[in-house]
């Protein structure tokens, strides 16, 4: 496998960010529909296991400032997904407040 260089792992971060964003899309979705709840929470915690395996894989030698900040952005929005996920197992169902993208009361 060849050393991953700083671009690698900013595409990765960035992928790992836009799947992020497509577990909030199913928490959206969880909203409309409660029946969609367990999966919505499955998906979330797909993409949240999935991003922290990608965030972990990157080498020390692939690390630069742009690539600590795009880390930050990902773990913070992986963050408020977790947030999110655990307010929908604990209510079973995703209130509109908890789709607002403006900060976490957590």
């Amino acid at each position: 496998m060849a050393e991953m260089t700083p671009a690698t792992a900013l595409r990765r971060l960035k992928q790992a960010h836009a799947n992020l964003k497509k577990a909030r899309q199913a928490l959206r979705m969880a909203r409309e529909d409660p029946a969609f709840g367990p999966k919505a929470l499955d998906a979330g915690w797909d993409a949240l296991v999935q991003a922290h395996k990608i965030m972990a894989e990157i080498p020390r030698s692939a690390v630069d400032e742009e690539v600590m900040g795009q880390q930050l952005s990902v773990q913070r929005y992986a963050t408020s997904l977790l947030v999110r996920l655990r307010r929908l197992l604990r209510k079973g169902e995703v209130g509109a407040d908890d789709l607002d993208d403006e900060g976490d009361d957590e």
